[in-house]
């Protein structure tokens, strides 16, 4: 009984001398009490955004936060949020090194993963000028409008077999074939694809978006992982050697058709256009050709980790029919039952969204930016 009390004292004695060191450091205010082992964890509800939203309400725009071992800093205000994002953005650039990094992110050298430095800003400059720029996606439009041609015949055939179609998983398996042709010049879902290698990849992207998902505690409780909690972690292993696998066997592919391509004689004509018409991989392997101690195999597939990352998570918006949903979903997210989208000139000048929803709550706002990376609409509704 005795030790139980030490104990007790002790770990009493760490959480004053904490608080006091953080009123000394003048750190933001922090909710009371902050627990010791947990910190503020027992206020963490689901969905999280409107618990953290009940909290600045009561405790102010700006709040210390402590998950755990982990400190978050929880700006609710326009002005501190602009603050943080321009005059201190180097500061805020950092990521946290949770297990998901080490894992899934080449331990922590991928875009989404790394700090901010010369890698993180290099491998920025890649995506956004080589791989994702308005010019290198427009190029690729044909691949889009071949997708979308197959997406109408595709609704078609099932409207007029069921007399209904579940447009969210088309929309979903669209986003998916123009992406990966994109990245690889090979789809995955729909007809003429590959049985077992189309397998592979859908039960990566499964895979990869439960584990999304999942929360890991031994990120904020790091002693978890000692009595029994790497449940969660050796999942994240096994799917790190399927998509290493997977994306590793999609360069090797297009090193042979590479090599076949060069063996074979072509003209200055085909050439410019074949330069024009690059998937990412064939454009991430010239960069290797020319910088091989930099673009090594890990980094050219941690960049393609970032752009499916980027897409799957909406911040891309390649064609029409990923707008379209765009617009749905908000609608459906403000509580509507009944949404009519009007566009106006098949799209190319305005979409016109009328619902009978209520809106979006202050409290339950959540900033979501999209980049839309089409260059003009002609081609697209053409």
């Amino acid at each position: 009984m005795e030790t139980f009390y030490i104990i007790l004292s002790i770990i009493a004695m760490i959480w004053i001398t904490k608080a006091a060191i953080g009123k000394t450091k003048n750190l933001p205010p922090s909710p009371f009490p902050c627990l010791p082992i947990l910190g503020h964890l027992y206020l963490v509800r689901s969905p999280l955004y409107r618990a953290l939203g009940k909290l600045s309400a009561r405790h102010g725009p700006m709040l210390m936060l402590r998950f755990g071992t982990r400190r978050a800093f929880l700006v609710s205000s326009p002005a501190a949020v602009e603050e943080c994002l321009t005059t201190n953005d180097v500061a805020f650039a950092n990521r946290p090194l949770l297990l998901a990094g080490k894992h899934l992110g080449y331990d922590y050298t991928t875009l989404s993963w790394s700090s901010y430095g010369d890698h993180w800003r290099n491998l920025r400059r890649v995506a956004s000028l080589e791989l994702l720029s308005a010019h290198r996606v427009q190029t690729l439009n044909t691949i889009r409008a071949e997708e979308v041609q197959l997406l109408a015949k595709k609704v078609y055939q099932r409207a007029v077999r069921d007399g209904m179609v579940e447009m969210k998983s088309v929309f979903f398996e669209l986003m998916l074939n123009v992406m990966m042709m994109m990245i690889a010049g090979k789809r995955y879902y729909g007809d003429s694809v590959a049985v077992e290698e189309a397998r592979r990849f859908k039960e990566i992207v499964l895979e990869s978006f439960v584990l999304m998902e999942t929360t890991n505690v031994s990120d904020y409780l790091p002693w978890w992982k000692w009595v029994g909690g790497r449940k969660l972690e050796k999942k994240m292993v096994a799917l790190k050697e399927k998509r290493d696998g997977f994306m590793q066997g999609l360069l090797e592919e297009q090193r042979r058709r590479m090599a076949v391509v060069a063996e074979g004689g072509r003209s200055e004509a085909a050439i410019i256009n074949k330069e024009e018409k690059k998937n990412l991989i064939e454009v991430l392997l010239k960069s290797q050709e020319t910088e091989p101690e930099y673009y090594k195999d890990d980094v050219i597939k941690g960049l393609m980790q970032s752009v499916i990352h980027k897409i799957c998570a909406g911040q891309v918006i390649l064609d029409l029919p990923s707008t379209v949903n765009e617009l749905v979903e908000s609608n459906l997210d403000a509580g509507a039952t009944s949404i009519e989208v009007a566009p106006k000139e098949y799209g190319k000048e305005s979409f016109h969204v009328i619902d009978n929803g209520c809106g979006i709550l202050p409290d339950n706002f959540n900033v979501h930016c999209l980049i839309s990376l089409i260059a003009s609409f002609e081609r697209e509704v053409s």
